[in-house]
């Protein structure tokens, strides 16, 4: 089978020189690779009048990690809890997820990414867990305070679904650093992964090639096998 080409979305940031640069962590290209696709960033400045073009010549599609979502997408309100808003991102990947529905392009969405799936098909975040989700499990782990590999807390997964197939069990052990989470599911999505403190963890929909949205960071995780599963079933949709 050929390499396929994998789309990865970035983050857009300004720089201590005063430039604006568009970057991704080198973990999501290195774990693509490993898993056999041909990893190329999608910058945030993608005209999206061509993104019909860009979706017909990926073989799949990353939505990676990042900052906070404009809460207006989501009929929420924003606040000074919020962390790195760029709506040009927010256009970019929401159209991104809605082309990518359209054409069953494998779709794996990350952290953000998974948030970023559900609200473009209509469901809602948490703003901020600590204010809206009474917990004593800690789900921020940023670096550098924590490594990039912590293991925060286990992750259930719900049996028979595509997550289980993959990971080979119905519990994994994840690391976790993100202060938002979905909240009311989108329609369309099956939930098939919880916290133990029952905040979501995962969704799919079945009936596509490959839809799944994870809410830990599974390129930072490649030391342990069920973690490189994802990406291996990820990049072998990409190659059917």
């Amino acid at each position: 089978m050929s390499a396929p080409l994998i789309g990865i979305t970035t983050n857009r940031y300004n720089t201590r020189t005063n430039d604006t640069t568009n970057s991704l962590s080198i973990a999501y290209t290195t774990a693509v690779r490993n898993a056999g696709g041909l990893p190329v960033m999608i910058p945030n400045e993608f005209p999206l009048d061509k993104l019909d073009d860009l979706v017909a010549s990926l073989g799949g599609l990353i939505i990676s990690g990042g900052g906070d979502i404009q809460t207006s997408r989501f009929n929420g309100t924003d606040t000074d809890i919020l962390e790195e808003v760029d709506t040009d991102r927010d256009e970019l990947e929401i159209r991104l997820v809605e082309h990518a529905l359209r054409a069953d392009l494998p779709l794996l969405g990350i952290c953000r990414g998974i948030q970023v799936m559900n609200v473009a098909l209509g469901g809602t975040l948490y703003i901020h867990i600590p204010d809206q989700f009474p917990t004593d499990l800690k789900h921020s782990n940023p670096a550098p305070s924590y490594p990039r590999d912590h293991i925060a807390h286990v992750v259930t997964i719900e049996p028979s679904t595509r997550l289980a197939s993959i990971l080979g069990s119905d519990r994994v052990s994840v690391n976790s650093r993100h202060h938002q989470a979905v909240k009311q599911p989108a329609a369309d999505v099956t939930i098939t992964a919880h916290a133990t403190d029952g905040l979501i963890e995962a969704l799919e929909i079945p009936s596509k090639r490959f839809f799944l949205g994870i809410q830990w960071h599974p390129e930072n995780l490649q030391d342990h096998p069920e973690h490189r599963a994802l990406f291996a079933a990820f990049i072998h949709s990409a190659q059917v």
